[in-house]
């Protein structure tokens, strides 16, 4: 579970590697969500979902700061990372002030939620603020190789201003021939023509009960717990065909 700005200890197996990568791009989506494009220098490999540890200059040792990577696991020459500002935070404090061409002490990758091959007939992805970056990772990896399941992904944001990725998305879109997206906002202008309260309200938008269904969660704790209550414990659905991260 990959937790924003808490200090954790990095996982000791075998296949991870310290290494050092490069910024080669920097893109501030919102004042509050900045994405790094890392190069690799060397091969790295990685599943789709997986995350790694970024190591942030302190004293008198580094902190450790987990985060997942967004990109095609197909690509082992570079990744991206989506950070969200935590006020006060060391790591966004340091990501905050990289301007591109420094050097990043990375350690990984980790994580053991992956998406299920082969998949069921319906994938529905749930995800609030920066946990996004772990489903696009899914769709990029694995949705090409099955073109005929149905693919929605539900967005949670707070306001216009936060919303982010939609060319991402947007891509995703044109490319799969059925998949689709909404934003759902949970503080929006009168005006929002899109869906508003908590991604958990809109479960009922898709006919899960009647078609075999497999959902991914990732992003706010609250939420992944209101969704296994509604799924697993009001609904009977089967727990092992709901999968989540926790980005707190």
């Amino acid at each position: 579970m990959p937790p924003s700005e808490i200090s954790v200890a990095a996982p000791k197996a075998k296949g991870r590697t310290h290494l050092k990568m490069r910024v080669s791009a920097i893109v501030d989506h919102t004042p509050q969500i900045r994405e790094l494009f890392v190069d690799t220098g060397q091969p790295f490999r990685f599943k789709a979902g997986q995350f790694v540890m970024l190591h942030v200059p302190a004293d008198p040792k580094p902190l450790l700061r987990a985060y997942s990577i967004a990109s095609d696991a197909r690509d082992a020459q570079a990744f991206r990372l989506v950070f969200k500002s935590v006020e006060g935070g060391a790591a966004s404090e340091f990501v905050w002030g990289l301007t591109g061409g420094e050097e990043l002490d990375v350690t990984g990758p980790f994580g053991r939620v992956f998406f299920k091959e082969p998949p069921t007939d319906q994938v529905i992805f749930l995800n609030t603020g920066s946990g996004v970056s772990q489903h696009v990772s899914f769709l990029a990896t694995h949705a090409h190789a099955h073109p005929n399941v149905r693919y929605r992904l539900l967005f949670g944001l707070r306001r216009e201003d936060d919303v982010y990725y939609r060319a991402e998305l947007e891509s995703l879109r044109v490319a799969l021939p059925d998949f689709s997206y909404d934003y759902v906002l949970s503080r929006p202008q009168p005006e929002w023509p899109g869906k508003r309260g908590y991604v958990q309200n809109h479960l009922d938008d898709f006919d899960w009960r009647s078609r075999p269904t497999t959902f991914y969660l990732c992003g706010n704790g609250a939420m992944i717990k209101d969704v296994k209550r509604h799924l697993i414990e009001e609904q009977g659905f089967d727990s092992s065909l709901v999968l989540s991260e926790a980005f707190d």
